[in-house]
This record gives structure tokens, sequence and C-alpha cells, in this order.
């Protein structure tokens, strides 16, 4: 499955009072490499035409090294595994300039029907159109 690159500059904003990236400010930074990754899906109204949506499940997140103000980051967002509910998303954080691995995680999701707001089945469209992200 491939892989899908998004570069986050760390903001004023998500520096903590020890002068480094707080932890939670990670999964946003996560998040937003996840939307990055399924842009041209999102666009081309593929959940929306199936009434589908994203639900978030379970993260582990394990962190490696600190960032700070005006670090790049690049977020490496790629497929792990897909399962018959539920798909887990492999992501890794590094710094730009150094390549430093700053954080990783797994990002388990589900797609839910909007209307029944049940976990759906992943058929073999959506697996299909998922591994060739």
């Amino acid at each position: 499955m491939k892989e899908f690159s998004s570069e986050i500059i760390v903001r004023g904003f998500h520096i903590d009072v020890f002068g480094h990236t707080n932890n939670a400010r990670y999964l946003e930074f996560l998040e937003i490499a996840r939307w990055d990754a399924l842009k041209p899906l999102i666009e081309n109204g593929f959940f929306a035409k199936r009434n589908l949506g994203f639900v978030v499940v379970n993260i582990n997140i394990s962190y490696q090294n600190p960032s700070f103000i005006n670090d790049v980051l690049i977020v490496k967002t790629q497929i792990k595994k897909i399962n018959n509910k539920s798909t887990i998303v492999h992501q890794q954080v590094f710094n730009k300039k150094t390549n430093n691995p700053i954080c990783y995680a797994d990002v388990t999701f589900v797609l839910m029907n909007l209307e029944t707001r049940k976990a759906i089945v992943i058929d073999n469209e959506i697996r299909s159109v998922f591994e060739n992200l």
C-alpha cells in the first residue's frame, strides 16, 4: 500500500510551557495528514455518495523526540491493515531538516453509515480503493 506525505509547520500556538510541541498537538497533525491522504476520495464524493464517515476507535502513539516552533514536520501516512470492519493506518512524523523521528502512531478507524450510526463491513470495492490510495 502506498505511502502519503504531508508537511506541517510547528506554530507558536502548538508549543506548551516547556518550549516544545504539546503532545496533544500531534494528534491534530496526524489527523491533518489523514485528511490530506484522503483528499482525492473526499473531493470526488466517494464517501458522501455512500453516506459514510470515518470514526477513530483507537490511537496508539509513541513519542520519540521533541519538536519546536518553526520546525517543519513530515507526516508519512500508510494503510497498515484492512480488517472486516476496521482499518489501521500507520503514521510516522519526522523533522524535515534533521530527519529525526518525532513520533509514530497506529490509528484504527471504522467506516460508519451516517444514517444508522453503525460501523459497516469493508467490502471489496472499499478495500480496493484503500489499497490503491
